[in-house]
């Protein structure tokens, strides 16, 4: 089908920083490809401006959990995105000004069902997850070593602990990681946090699909406050500070009676070695994670120490900031799924 310009009415959410337009297609209409959609819609400075497009649809006809409806996500570049937790706070907060019971808030998304409660502009979110940390790994990055921890919680993140983010390149040092075909085949979202003491910290994020730093990261946020659980310097819960906005992350060490204490090495706190706090005490579990697509590269050459999180809980802001109507130029075909 031809594209032609035709106008679209939408909601823009924020969530500690990161932006969402928010199209509700809960009454079945055709809201058109949703790549394009997100392509279209979300290019700052010709367009709306946005870190990504959430679809909300009905809830799934097999869905016995209450939910009230569904969340779908793209990046602002079209692609498919898992989850994104301040764009699921923005949902929850979406579901409570139209009509949704504010103590209790139920939603389903790529991820699994998700509950929230919203108070006012405050929302806190619960995650049906567990996320898998693997600190102590090590990729060459422009001629570089660097060390960091992947995360897994939903999303790929790697994060690199630094002394003073502000100071990075983030732009470029991001792309370069998040490209690294040690993290093939999805890449990975890029933490650069600082540890300010045991229950603070304070990150800087380049993000996938956006393809640049954004202000926050919800996903973000937990992988920082987690991969520095895993080596002993924070413990829940954990204020995350962000260009956007403050979050905390609450969370639980999954089964301690399954896991066996391994040692790994610390690594110096350098812009080159940019993980490393020393001696940090890491568990190997044998128990299941989330289902998570095959492990990149990066985990499958050594023997890889994991940590396991569970019960994620984020907290900040959820506000509407904007509605308005679109002239998109995009195919209003049917998604084909």
């Amino acid at each position: 089908m031809s594209k032609r310009r035709w106008p679209l009415p939408f909601v823009k959410y924020s969530g500690a920083g990161n932006d969402f337009i928010i199209l509700d297609g809960r009454d079945g209409e055709p809201l058109g490809d949703p790549g394009s959609l997100a392509k279209a819609l979300c290019r700052r400075g010709r367009s709306v401006g946005a870190d990504g497009l959430i679809v909300i649809e009905p809830p799934d006809d097999h869905d016995d959990g209450g939910s009230a409806a569904r969340m779908r996500l793209w990046n602002a570049d079209g692609s498919d995105a898992e989850i994104s937790a301040n764009g699921a706070r923005c949902v929850a907060r979406f579901l409570v000004d139209h009509g949704a019971d504010p103590t209790a808030v139920r939603f389903a998304s790529d991820v699994g069902p998700i509950t929230a409660q919203v108070d006012g502009d405050l929302c806190r979110l619960q995650l049906p997850t567990l996320a898998s940390v693997y600190p102590n790994r090590r990729l060459r990055v422009e001629g570089r070593d660097l060390v960091g921890t992947y995360v897994e919680v939903g999303v790929p993140f790697f994060v690199c602990f630094h002394d003073n983010p502000d100071e990075l390149a983030v732009r470029f040092l991001g792309r370069a990681i998040r490209n690294h075909p040690e993290l093939a085949p999805r890449g990975a979202n890029v933490d650069f946090v600082r540890i300010e003491d045991d229950q603070r910290l304070h990150f800087r994020v380049y993000e996938r699909g956006v393809e640049d730093e954004t202000l926050s990261s919800g996903t973000g946020s937990i992988s920082a406050a987690l991969a520095a659980a895993a080596i002993g310097k924070v413990s829940s819960p954990v204020v995350c500070v962000a260009r956007g906005a403050e979050l905390t992350v609450r969370f639980r060490r999954a089964a301690p009676g399954a896991e066996e204490a391994v040692a790994v090495t610390g690594a110096e706190n350098t812009a080159e070695r940019a993980t490393g706090v020393e001696e940090p005490t890491a568990l190997e579990s044998d128990e299941p994670t989330l289902e998570q697509p095959q492990l990149p590269p990066l985990l499958q050459a050594v023997s890889t120490p994991r940590f396991d999180f569970a019960e994620l809980e984020i907290e900040g802001d959820a506000m509407p900031i904007f509605r308005g109507e679109a002239m998109v130029q995009a195919s209003r075909s049917p998604r084909r799924d």
